[in-house]
């Protein structure tokens, strides 16, 4: 059976200010939920407490969703294509914080609603 994610983009604004950050330049974030529907019967997923009890589709698949914020590069040709992942911790955002000696913050930065966004 495929597992399934499906990413539904919320908001989209320039990542601080617009600031260039060396050869790079800018960067861009993506805001938004990520929906999940996966087998719950593989090896892969008996780690996850009582899935077996979790309700299933008519494919015999589980949803869930998370929400996600992706800093990406606003010109795709000036980077170096890798990602450096950071997850949350109890909705902690660490990554630019620990990574780049930033104050630490669980700013999202300004709210753009999708009409105004780019």
């Amino acid at each position: 059976m495929t597992n399934r994610i499906e990413l539904s983009i919320s908001e989209r604004f320039p990542f601080a200010g617009g600031h260039e950050f060396g050869a790079v330049g800018a960067y861009e974030r993506l805001v938004g939920r990520a929906h999940f529907a996966v087998d719950p019967h593989p090896p892969a997923q008996q780690g996850i407490t009582d899935i077996e009890k979790a309700p299933v589709d008519a494919e015999g698949l589980v949803h869930f969703t998370g929400d996600f914020s992706i800093l990406k590069p606003a010109d795709p040709a000036r980077c170096n294509r890798r990602i450096f992942f950071d997850y949350g911790n109890r909705g902690n955002k660490r990554m630019l914080q620990f990574f780049n000696d930033a104050p630490g913050s669980n700013d999202r930065g300004p709210r753009r609603t999708p009409e105004t966004a780019f």
